[in-house]
């Protein structure tokens, strides 16, 4: 069989359409397990292979998208992986032989990494590759990691692919609005997962093809890897009963060259799709030849990101700041933090920095007596689940740095590597395996050169190094270093001199932790912005840096101007508008003196959990528990809600300021009576019978308990009948009804009607990936949640009284 990439970047090739849209009509009951059905019914299987074969299909996917041990485990069959992953890649090739690829699909196992969701990073990496394997040994030719809604989940994904088997790896992720469900943009996606070693990226499933071709623009501007595209025949309607895809074949088939003309390489689709949407498609193409990709133009930025916020450093772009106040060496307060585990004051001094100018954050937990193995890893997911920015891991304990850089959902620069060759080897492969920019410093065993030709010398050894361990050259940045002026104040010229010689000679980026110099000297801003300024000059693209001293600030602004990087002084002027007429503080700035009130909210909106309880006692001095709940809990959370609706906060931030806002509500109702506290009502909620997916289901349960609801979640799988006797013993205001798969959602009116007919006060709503307004009015439903925001206000809307 030919090469599947080489194949790929030279021909554009048609994929299949959906698996369970057919599966159902060959006879897959409602509700039933589509692989372990296979097991049983094979020859139904490859019919639907044979019939996308026959369609012009090049790509055919095994029917194995929940074939994780975590997934097969809800149906009491994770002994199963191997056999059903075996069998799905044997049933594919035994119908394609060799006239088309065959794909071995894995999809999310229905859990976040922690903290986000309850499994670790590492564990998600053992169970994916725990299928990977059993895929490749049933003889699949690449990898296809399908309709993952969070980066940090398929980061855990594509690590197991690439380490437990040879194969190549394409991952595709669902977007609503432009963003994962975890707030991942393409930018993000694209950066992120190509670091890591992704061979092809894209979409899948989302809302239909009109999005998507939105989508694979904004891929497009990112990556010059292949890209991928399965978009839905539409969404889903519910006619006589049964859900119907209404995209035609010639509807979705219009879409199919201006994805080619994009530089998409592989065009398929998704739910809702059949042979004939597929027939359709490879008709409509004008050309199998590939798209050309624009030439290249130096210089490369470097480009760093987190789960939903992407940065690129370089001489295009603007010079940027890097906090580095979160570093125990250099600051007792920081030192003392770590000690206690204090992660507040580390998120809350990350947030300072940001608010003040930093794009990025030095993270340094090398505590003289600590664990950095244990530090650095939870200063990371403390930091990414309340702040969204890149980070940069400022650690040489390559032990501790692996974990740190597991945890880390996103690309990140690691701070440092050196000259020396045990640096260089321990270093340079965890940057390769997570997809890590790197720092180089000029320094090797014989310390610090004086001259600057020495220094570019040890520049030029680090990225030799790293290009040959597999990092491009955008991803390697030089800290040609500076030593204290009290001692050596010639030597900062042979600095900036080498700069300058790294940029001409070596063409890679550069940074320089700047406050070495003024080491010793009083008024050490005056000598840290004067020599910023000079490194300005001579091309510095980074400076890691104090970014709440003001001349620091304004020196990186006015230097970006002087320097010609800020093009028509667009960010000067913005910036020096900010400083003449500063705005009103919002609820995400720190004033000197603020009201209790103010404080509370801020704490949630922050996710300041340790500062919770405490402000809430001060309020009870002044008011009462329902003044705490109403005027400091709820308006944070909806001031959250809101920047979650405009796309300014995702969702871990989401989740973060609702359980700091629990951790409020569980302190009244321990030290209040429930009628004081439990205001809001009570909601019954669970995905339908057949459904056993309930990430949304579990996001909409936590908020509503955030903002103080009693919820009553049944869980997964749950019959009409089991709703019903759940709202009746619970005394419910509100049965919420979830379903993310079409076969299931036809479940969701029988819950209505049954509910309506036995308790017709209650309210129900009901939300889900494939649910949509329209559905919800056709079936009955007194309301429809797009999402768990908006689930929580419909749920307020209502007007719930408390049940006697």
């Amino acid at each position: 069989m030919a090469d599947f990439i080489a194949t790929l970047k030279n021909q554009v090739l048609l994929g299949d359409g959906a698996m369970g849209t057919m599966l159902v009509k060959q006879g897959l009951p409602p509700g039933e397990n589509p692989e372990l059905w296979m097991l049983s019914h094979p020859l139904e299987v490859q019919q639907v292979h044979l019939a996308y074969l026959n369609a012009g299909s090049q790509v055919i996917q095994t029917n194995t998208f929940g074939g994780t041990a975590l997934k097969l485990g809800e149906y009491g069959a994770a002994h199963l992986v191997e056999e059903v992953n075996k069998t799905a890649a044997k049933l594919v090739r035994e119908v394609v032989q060799d006239k088309a690829f065959v794909a071995g699909i894995i999809g999310p196992t229905g859990h976040f990494p922690a903290p986000l969701g309850d499994i670790s990073w590492t564990e998600l990496a053992e169970v994916f590759g725990r299928q990977a394997r059993a895929l490749e040994a049933g003889g699949v030719d690449f990898i296809l990691l399908e309709t993952f809604t969070d980066l940090g989940e398929i980061r855990a994904a594509l690590f197991a692919a690439k380490k437990y088997t040879k194969l190549p790896v394409a991952c595709s992720l669902t977007y609503t609005k432009g963003r994962t469900l975890t707030g991942a943009s393409p930018q993000t996606a694209a950066i992120v997962l190509e670091a890591m070693g992704a061979d092809c990226i894209g979409a899948n499933c989302s809302t239909g093809p009109a999005e998507l071709l939105e989508i694979m623009k904004e891929y497009r501007q990112f990556t010059r890897l292949p890209l991928l595209v399965e978009p839905n025949a539409g969404m889903p309607v519910l006619i006589n009963g049964e859900t119907v895809f209404k995209e035609t074949p010639q509807e979705l088939a219009r879409f199919a060259e201006p994805f080619r003309s994009l530089g998409v390489n592989l065009i398929g689709a998704c739910c809702g799709s059949t042979p004939a949407h597929i027939k359709a498609m490879g008709e409509a193409l004008s050309s199998r030849e590939p798209t050309p990709l624009p030439p290249q133009e130096g210089p490369f930025s470097t480009r760093l990101a987190s789960r939903s916020r992407a940065l690129a450093i370089g001489a295009k772009e603007l010079p940027v700041l890097i906090g580095e106040r979160i570093n125990p060496s250099a600051r007792k307060a920081v030192a003392e933090a770590l000690r206690r585990q204090n992660w507040d004051f580390i998120t809350n001094e990350g947030a300072l920095q940001l608010d003040s100018g930093a794009l990025l954050l030095d993270l340094n937990t090398g505590l003289a007596g600590g664990d950095e193995t244990r530090l650095l890893p939870e200063g990371v997911r403390q930091l990414q689940m309340s702040l969204d920015c890149p980070l940069v891991l400022d650690c040489t304990n390559p032990a501790a740095l692996e974990k740190g850089l597991q945890e880390f959902q996103g690309k990140a620069l690691i701070n440092s590597v050196n000259g020396e060759r045990k640096s260089l080897d321990s270093i340079l492969p965890l940057a390769k395996k997570y997809g890590a920019a790197v720092l180089g410093l000029t320094l090797n065993e014989s310390g610090i050169p004086a001259k600057a030709e020495e220094r570019l010398d040890i520049a030029k050894q680090i990225v030799d190094a790293a290009e040959y361990y597999g990092l491009p050259r955008e991803d390697i940045m030089i800290d040609c270093l500076v030593l204290t002026a009290a001692t050596s104040p010639e030597l900062a010229s042979e600095t900036v001199r080498a700069i300058t010689l790294v940029k001409k000679h070596l063409g890679v980026n550069t940074v320089l932790g700047l406050s070495n110099v003024s080491h010793g000297l009083p008024q050490r801003s005056w000598l840290n912005a004067a020599f910023l300024s000079l490194a300005l000059g001579a091309g510095l693209d980074a400076a890691i840096a104090n970014p709440l001293d003001n001349r620091i600030r304004e020196t990186m602004i006015s230097g970006a101007l002087l320097t010609g990087r800020d093009f028509g002084a667009r960010n000067y002027l913005e910036q020096a508008g900010k400083l003449v007429s500063p705005a009103k503080p919002s609820i995400n700035k720190d004033t000197d003196q603020e009201d209790p009130v103010q404080a509370l909210q801020k704490a949630i909106f922050h996710g300041h959990q340790e500062a919770v309880v405490p402000l809430v006692k001060k309020l009870l001095e002044k008011g009462d528990v329902l003044s705490v709940i109403n005027e400091g809990i709820i308006p944070a959370l909806e001031i959250m809600g809101q920047h979650f609706a405009r796309g300014e906060a995702y969702l871990p931030q989401l989740i973060l300021a609702g359980d700091t806002a629990k951790k409020a509500f569980a302190y009244l109702k321990e030290n209040f009576s429930a009628q004081k506290v439990e205001q809001q009502g009570t909601v019954v909620i669970g995905t339908v019978k057949g459904d056993i997916h309930d990430i949304g289901k579990n996001i909409v349960s936590a908020l509503l308990e955030n903002h103080g609801y009693r919820v009553v979640d049944l869980g997964k799988s749950v019959s009409a009948q089991a709703f019903l006797e759940a709202a009746r013993r619970e005394k419910a205001d509100v049965v919420a009804l979830s379903a993310l798969m079409t076969t299931t959602m036809v479940e969701m009116p029988q819950v209505i009607e049954l509910l309506k007919q036995e308790l017709p006060d209650v309210k129900v709503i009901v939300g889900g990936a494939v649910v949509t307004a329209e559905y919800a009015r056709e079936i009955g439903a007194d309301s429809y949640g797009a999402d768990a925001v908006e689930a929580v206000k419909v749920v307020r809307g209502f007007s719930l009284a408390p049940k006697a």
